[in-house]
């Protein structure tokens, strides 16, 4: 989402309940964030919390590990409790409950955002175009300021796969929170919910005259609240769910903590919105987490990395605020390598993968996974301009995808359902022989999942089945609460030097209407359902794509 604001951060006082540094490193530019005049936290008086909040429990590094994190108000001893849930007492931890002190920060946020200080100039000294992505911008670290919150994070080890456990945390003050339950990874098979973009706070329809307004388009906060409830309420009717993903920007406000046009809208709520979206519910505190930066998150700077305990984190691919690095996890037969496309060279990222597989050489499958999409047939990104970082991306990322054997790629950002063909040197290939191939329309023109008169669909004749293929698989998936969407690129005036560049995709779709993939791997075999959720009902969901790999 791009967007423009000149006004100077004044923010008034706001109340809600609990439901309510490094040094300077190389840094790729953000050419997303477009950003003019100055704000951040300036002014900033924190809405009241008492108690523990933005409870999260993030995938560990392994399905023995979940890795938990939390704000508070207040500083002090806080602490962690958990217990197989077979041994609690009702509401009461068992003497042998594990009691685990949490390594405790003072969160910060950028004081000051200018666009002017971070359209940077790369190594060279010359404020050139991205040159295919492999030039390194040296930026400062933005002047961060507390904000009045602590980060509470807590990685527990040596937890059994497959077994629920119950946990509570607190703020040192003797205020604990409810207990949730949990369950750990499976070691042997996984399966997930994957969505686009959630961007709580976009609502992009609020003027009422979005194409998304013929489907319910969000108009408000509250709109973005309520489409993320709805889809977790949908996501865990499957009762094999082993953990959510979430494909970057969680959030949507690039410039305020607390917007001074609205008390009650900007990071500050959308996080809270985006962790506790229904506090009888909980969705978020009982099931494992995986997310990762998007450009909305990443632009109150050091902000994002407090409310999250990645496992496996790593200084490379990292931003010049240093908490938002590549992380790793496995679960089941797979290795997920989460990349930040926020920083889009390629060293780094290449690193870490090398790295990364060097500790994991048993994994049958690898996937890959990042926030600006590489194959979009959205509007949102594919001009063709030098500097354009899905084009940078696509030249260089991909390559990378390739020398590595990676299998599957999921990606966000562009807020429309795409499905590539396999992928190998930049072409479309038969999934068989590896030979580029030149996708043809199919005769099926029907938009699944949705009543919208102006949604768009396309697919083309290739296999949704296929054994043992050449490539990597590329996804970018749709908005995953229904904030916001982007339209069908058709060219013309969307794209520096004619048409787009389709000749990747097999299927692309936009319902308006949100959307979710479900994700598992076997062993043999890897699947992706992505469905429409126009109604929230598991059994009347609506199949938008399907895709299988099997291994043999």
């Amino acid at each position: 989402m791009k967007i423009s604001k000149k006004v100077k951060f004044m923010l008034p006082i706001a109340v809600a309940t609990v439901m309510a540094t490094s040094a300077s490193i190389p840094f790729i530019r953000n050419v997303n964030a477009e950003i003019t005049g100055i704000s951040g936290i300036e002014n900033f008086s924190l809405p009241k919390v008492t108690g523990p909040y933005n409870i999260n429990a993030n995938v560990g590094s392994d399905p023995k590990e979940l890795d938990f994190a939390w704000f508070t108000q207040s500083s002090g001893k806080t602490q962690i409790k958990i217990s197989r849930t077979s041994n609690m007492n009702g509401t009461e931890f068992p003497t042998s409950a594990d009691i685990q002190d949490a390594e405790q920060t003072v969160v910060k946020a950028t004081q000051s955002i200018n666009q002017s200080e971070t359209a940077l100039t790369d190594i060279d000294g010359k404020a050139t175009p991205a040159n295919n992505g492999d030039d390194v911008y040296n930026g400062k670290k933005t002047a961060g300021a507390p904000t009045g919150e602590y980060s509470n994070k807590a990685k527990v080890k040596g937890l059994d796969p497959d077994t629920q456990y119950s946990y509570s945390v607190s703020d040192g003050q003797g205020n604990w929170s409810p207990i949730y339950t949990i369950t750990t990874l499976p070691t042997d098979k996984v399966t997930f919910a994957a969505f686009g973009d959630p961007q709580i706070g976009a609502f992009d329809n609020s003027k009422g005259t979005a194409k998304s307004n013929a489907t319910g388009g969000h108009k408000n906060l509250n709109d973005d609240k309520t489409g993320w409830n709805n889809m977790l309420k949908l996501v865990t009717q499957n009762k094999d769910l082993n953990f959510l993903f979430s494909m970057g920007d969680q959030i949507n406000d690039y410039n305020y903590l607390v917007q001074p046009s609205n008390s009650s809208d900007g990071q500050w709520y959308q996080y809270r919105d985006f962790f506790n979206p229904d506090s009888t519910v909980n969705y978020m505190q009982n099931m494992p987490l995986a997310a990762f930066c998007g450009n909305h998150d990443h632009q109150m700077g050091e902000y994002y990395g407090y409310h999250y305990n990645q496992p496996n984190i790593s200084k490379l691919g990292a931003t010049q605020y240093g908490n938002d690095g590549d992380y790793w996890f496995t679960a089941g037969p797979v290795l997920f390598l989460v990349l930040n496309a926020n920083n889009y060279g390629t060293a780094d990222h290449d690193q870490f993968i090398a790295e990364a597989i060097k500790a994991n050489p048993n994994v049958k499958w690898k996937v890959a996974t990042w926030h600006q999409s590489a194959y979009s047939e959205a509007n949102h990104n594919t001009k063709n301009e030098l500097d354009d970082p899905v084009l940078t991306i696509r030249n260089t990322w991909t390559k990378m995808m390739d020398k590595y054997n990676i299998d599957v790629v999921l990606q966000g950002h562009d807020h429309y359902y795409t499905r590539t063909a396999q992928m190998l040197n930049g072409s479309a290939v038969d999934p068989n022989s590896g030979a580029p191939e030149t996708l043809k329309n199919s005769s099926d023109a029907s938009v699944p999942g949705t009543t919208n008169p102006n949604a768009t669909y396309a697919k083309k004749e290739y296999p949704d089945s296929v054994t043992n293929p050449k490539g990597t698989v590329y996804f970018t998936l749709d908005s995953g609460t229904g904030s916001k969407y982007y339209d069908f690129n058709k060219g013309n005036n969307d794209t520096v030097g004619g048409s787009a560049d389709h000749s990747f995709s097999v299927v692309g779709w936009q319902g308006y209407v949100p959307s979710y993939s479900y994700v598992s791997f076997t062993d043999d075999t890897f699947t992706i359902n992505t469905y429409a959720a126009n109604d929230y009902t598991i059994g009347n969901q609506s199949l938008i794509d399907s895709y299988t790999i099997t291994k043999k």
